[in-house]
């Protein structure tokens, strides 16, 4: 067997490029069996009426499973009669919501519409038993009417078909072509273009709760006096974001969730701009993802003289800030045409950046520590690799 072929069979990763990830399989009496606890990798999954694992139900990221099979034998504590959905886990998390709960329901284009519903099992367990809003307007711009079931006991169903896993994070990230084309054919099809023609894409209303770059506030300035309109994603609706990056020619931001939305919205201006907020090759699945969704190669701009890291990590994370050099950064901009270079920039001092972990340190109760690294590199995929 050809090791490309290898690579599509359920057990592997799912491909962008066919097998397993572009599959469905229905299942009669089959048993869902949310989580228990929290963590990366999870318990959970889907069991046949034999109590057979589904590997089809698995959810991957990159080269590793996240669900194992649940331990010993487990009895339903609930049932669905009628024909549903398997949509894999939901999560709370803006970025893996659209990264890999929405995975699946490109099914939604290759089966009968004779569904009674769409089954989740939650990613974090506690307390979570309905939509928030920004999912419910999300899957109300993929044109979804069926009530969505959020299943938190194992739940035995009557006849579910679940789709192979068509999106997520790792080589997924391009999408499978069904996936692409479920997006193309059905996400924010009437969302006209509007706001402004160039913006960045800021965190500084985030309050410092998810991790960002130390003096962010003059960052946001010194863009704003290059032309750039400040633009908060979590400000807005989905709608009014999918408005905003259809209509914008430029685009710089800090690596992070707003950019797996902008991939969905389809918009293919060359002009891309993110900006590492911390050493680490975590950026890579949205590269992956703009490129396989648009064709669009963004330039990735490594500007970090160090990270300040909680000081009970080993490396950058979610809640680490990077310390950008003003100046580096700057020079970047310039070279690949994403700034003029006539505004003046205002450049931190080292007290600024101490003065700032210091508040982050106080509001968020965590003690960090700076950490210098040799500054991440960064090639960029080309679209065609992406695909």
């Amino acid at each position: 067997m050809p090791p490309e072929a290898a690579a599509t069979e359920i057990g592997s990763p799912p491909s962008p490029h066919g097998g397993w990830s572009q599959d469905c399989v229905a299942l009669a009496r089959a048993l869902v069996v949310p989580p228990i606890s929290s963590g990366t990798v999870q318990d959970c999954g889907v069991l046949d009426r034999d109590g057979a694992f589904c590997e089809h139900a698995v959810t991957w990221r990159g080269q590793r499973p996240m669900m194992t099979p649940p331990d010993g034998p487990v009895e339903p504590a609930a049932s669905l009669k009628g024909r549903y959905l398997f949509a894999g886990q939901i999560w709370a998390h803006f970025g893996h919501f659209l990264a890999e709960s929405m995975s699946r329901l490109w099914a939604l284009d290759h089966i009968n519409n004779d569904l009674d519903g769409i089954v989740f099992i939650p990613k974090r367990p506690a307390d979570y038993h309905d939509l928030k809003r920004y999912q419910k307007e999300f899957l109300h711009l993929l044109g979804i009417t069926l009530p969505i079931h959020i299943l938190d006991v194992p739940t035995e169903v009557e006849e579910l078909i679940v789709p192979g896993q068509g999106f997520g994070l790792g080589a997924i990230a391009a999408g499978s072509e069904k996936f692409r084309a479920y997006i193309g054919a059905h996400f924010a099809r009437d969302v006209a273009p509007a706001g402004d023609p160039a913006i960045y894409l800021s965190r500084t209303r985030l309050g410092g709760l998810e991790g960002s770059v130390v003096c962010e506030d003059m960052l946001e300035r010194n863009l704003e006096r290059e032309g750039y309109t400040p633009y908060h994603p979590q400000k807005h609706t989905i709608t009014n974001q999918i408005a905003q990056y259809k209509a914008a020619k430029q685009v710089i931001g800090l690596d992070g969730s707003a950019f797996h939305l902008f991939a969905f919205a389809g918009n293919r201006t060359k002009d891309i701009a993110i900006v590492l907020r911390r050493n680490s090759n975590v950026y890579s699945g949205l590269l992956t993802h703009i490129a396989g969704f648009t064709g669009a190669e963004p330039h990735v701009i490594s500007a970090l003289n160090a990270d300040w890291i909680p000081e009970n990590k080993d490396r950058p994370g979610r809640y680490s800030f990077g310390q950008l050099d003003f100046e580096d950064l700057r020079a970047e901009l310039i070279a690949r045409a994403m700034i003029p270079g006539n505004g003046r920039w205002e450049v931190p001092r080292f007290r600024d950046v101490k003065r700032e972990m210091a508040a982050f340190s106080q509001r968020k109760g965590i003690l960090y520590q700076r950490s210098k690294t040799p500054r991440l590199a960064v090639p960029a995929p080309t679209a065609e690799a992406a695909q």
